[in-house]
């Protein structure tokens, strides 16, 4: 595990989600690893709704000039985790255990920045369900979904 990733775990098992996700969205904690990769930004937070943002490139291609699927789904599956770790209190984690995403139009290069808006839907004990949608500037739908996240309690040192 390196310093960095070491680092992000530690501040959750201090802090709530809220209170880690507003110092991401304040630069004080630096994105994760894939969030980098593919420039996902989380641009606002609030307790069970995120807010973040992505811009298509020529690296997220396939043959046929359009973004691939897994784009838009890692921004949306970014959005709903991101959404159900705001109501997390601290040392309380998830996963993502299943999803759904309904693509409406084809995302390219020249779509321009893409809007992800998430919002928890439900937080129990043992899972949360929350849904998104991704827009363009204009407001066109480019895909919606929900996930369901299974929750449990970060007890490894090392995790």
């Amino acid at each position: 595990m390196t310093t960095e990733n070491t680092e992000h775990v530690t501040a959750r098992r201090t802090m709530s989600g809220l209170e880690y996700m507003r110092k991401l969205v304040a630069g004080e904690i630096d994105a994760s690893p894939m969030a980098r990769l593919l420039n996902i930004q989380v641009v606002e937070v609030e307790e069970g709704r995120v807010v973040v943002t992505a811009q298509p490139s020529l690296e997220f291609e396939n043959g046929l000039h359009i973004a691939h699927g897994g784009f838009a789904a890692t921004l949306l599956d970014t959005a709903l985790g991101c959404a159900v770790n705001s109501v997390m209190p601290a040392g309380k984690i998830f996963t993502t255990l299943e999803m759904k995403i309904n693509f409406t139009r084809a995302v390219t290069r020249n779509t321009g920045t893409l809007t992800c808006s998430a919002a928890v839907v439900h937080a129990g004990s043992r899972t949360a369900t929350a849904e998104g949608r991704i827009i363009d500037a204009h407001g066109k739908v480019y895909a919606h979904g929900s996930a369901t996240c299974i929750l449990f309690r970060d007890t490894k040192e090392n995790a």
